[in-house]
């Protein structure tokens, strides 16, 4: 692992690529009061209407947005950003900042244990 190296910058690309943060944005929908089954259902519009314009949710006009669903507004697309996206699987084993730092510190103490050993 010492002769590995990671490309940072292409890793923070890709990551935030796509439709990763779908969930995000469905979530966005539910904190403004929009059931789940609901929220689920516009933000799927928005990746199909996405996926035929050939671009991400951050890149649809509000006017398209709010045509899918009204609750739609100006914030949305600040809830749409890597880290946010990560911040939202904030439980053990998930991606929130916290919960990374933890594993790696205790994979960390793994590795120590067992170079030790």
């Amino acid at each position: 692992m010492k002769a590995v190296k990671f490309n940072e910058a292409k890793m923070n690309e890709v990551a935030q690529s796509g439709f990763m943060n779908a969930w995000a944005a469905a979530a966005y929908l539910v904190g403004r009061g929009v059931p789940s089954r609901l929220a689920h259902e516009a933000v799927g519009k928005a990746v199909a209407l996405a996926v035929e314009r050939g671009c991400d949710l951050q890149r649809l006009p509000m006017s398209d947005l709010q045509a899918i669903h009204p609750s739609f507004d100006a914030s949305f697309h600040s809830c749409l950003g890597l880290a946010q996206v990560l911040a939202l699987h904030d439980v053990p084993g998930g991606t929130a900042p916290l919960h990374v730092k933890r594993a790696l510190q205790n994979a960390r103490e793994r590795v120590g244990r067992m170079v030790g050993s």
